[in-house]
């Protein structure tokens, strides 16, 4: 009886259990992703690998964190992240602005925009933030920072 079966019978049987396998577990332990994926709500994201040197923060090995992880290590997630952090800056820095608010004030609210964004903390767009961040005070004259001043505010969002 089993010599009338052949590998191609056999190979197409296994594929086709398994993948109704795979259907039952999808659906039994992630039916509400699968329906927010299916229903437009949700969009298909892919992790990249963090290797094990970057799993753990050491605050000593902060600037070669940065020099290590280059660009092309950035993800679009990231990327768009990092859109939504310098919207929100641009628009804090002239509300601050508006409201003329005194230094430490305005270091405490840009303190707390940063704690919002902790993935870009250790992104290498960070400086260009940095620049960015200098660059819009000294346009709105606000308050003047300088590029050690925003570091200290990026450790202070902790």
């Amino acid at each position: 009886m089993l010599k009338n079966i052949s590998w191609s019978d056999y190979i197409i049987a296994v594929a086709i259990l398994l993948a109704i396998y795979y259907l039952f577990v999808g659906m039994k332990y992630f039916s509400g992703e699968i329906k927010d994926l299916l229903s437009g709500k949700r969009k298909l994201k892919f992790r990249a690998a963090v290797p094990n040197e970057h799993a753990a923060y050491n605050p000593d090995n902060e600037q070669s964190l940065q020099e290590t992880s280059g660009f092309e290590n950035t993800t679009d997630d990231e990327f768009s992240e990092v859109e939504h952090l310098i919207e929100r800056l641009k628009t804090v820095i002239a509300d601050a602005s508006s409201r003329k608010l005194i230094p430490q004030e305005f270091k405490q609210y840009l303190s707390m925009v940063l704690k919002e964004y902790p993935s870009v903390r250790y992104s290498p767009l960070r400086s260009s933030i940095n620049e960015l961040i200098v660059s819009e005070c000294q346009k709105y004259g606000a308050v003047t920072l300088d590029e050690d001043e925003v570091e200290l505010l990026w450790k202070e969002a902790v």
